[in-house]
């Protein structure tokens, strides 16, 4: 049997050798690597292709968030795990939107349950602690769902790639600064792509975008 090829992503040295030291323990996992940033972390997956990534969210330079839309970026055959203290639901949503096939708190699982976690990521599947709100799903539902509809229909061709994150966005109904720190990018900047959006669309609100979309969706 093939083991899951891990790497570790965290900015302290003790919690990198606690995972290690958990995962090497289990027969059909072996960790082939660790990382002190998102930075290493992106160049060490440039070079290789591990099945499960153990991400941290803060980290100095390049944080764990911005890191898994980076790795994903370069292979997106890879699976990210979230493991981190931080666990406001804003946090998580914007994990799950970049990408994150998981998403565990330190203190809310057991060394068996990461194990478990990073063979269920690994096979395709979401694990999420602590529990995530039905709202918070559903939110996420909406934006992956806008998006991939309204990627392969003709609305897309007026507008740019960008243009289209920020339209799921706003159809998942995330605010201008949710929709920023999402895309890391400027509330400014966020506010003058919608000013586009809603020009090259022809139209004047949230609202009107989000009927728009389901105009065309039943459309098409």
């Amino acid at each position: 049997m093939s083991r899951i090829k891990v790497l570790i992503v965290d900015d302290n040295f003790v919690a990198r050798r606690g995972l290690r030291s958990f995962l090497e323990m289990e027969k059909d996992i072996s960790v082939l690597g660790e990382a002190a940033n998102g930075n290493d972390a992106v160049s060490w997956v440039k070079e290789n292709t591990p099945d499960v990534v153990l991400m941290d969210v803060r980290m100095p330079g390049m944080d764990g968030i911005k890191a898994t839309s980076e790795l994903l970026n370069l292979k997106p055959e890879v699976k990210i795990l979230m493991l981190t203290v931080v666990e406001d639901q804003t946090t998580i949503l914007r994990a799950l939107l970049a990408g994150a096939a998981g998403y565990l708190v330190y203190g809310q699982f057991t060394p068996d349950e990461l194990s478990l976690a990073v063979r269920a990521v690994a096979a395709g599947h979401t694990k999420v602690t602590p529990p995530v709100s039905h709202e918070l799903l559903e939110k996420i539902r909406r934006s992956n769902s806008q998006i991939h509809s309204i990627a392969e229909s003709e609305i897309t061709e007026p507008l740019t790639v960008r243009e289209v994150e920020i339209l799921g966005l706003i159809a998942a109904g995330a605010g201008n600064q949710e929709i920023g720190q999402t895309l890391y990018i400027e509330e400014k900047t966020v506010k003058n792509h919608i000013n586009v959006i809603y020009s090259k669309l022809q139209i004047k609100s949230r609202y009107e975008a989000i009927s728009y979309m389901l105009r065309h969706k039943s459309n098409s």
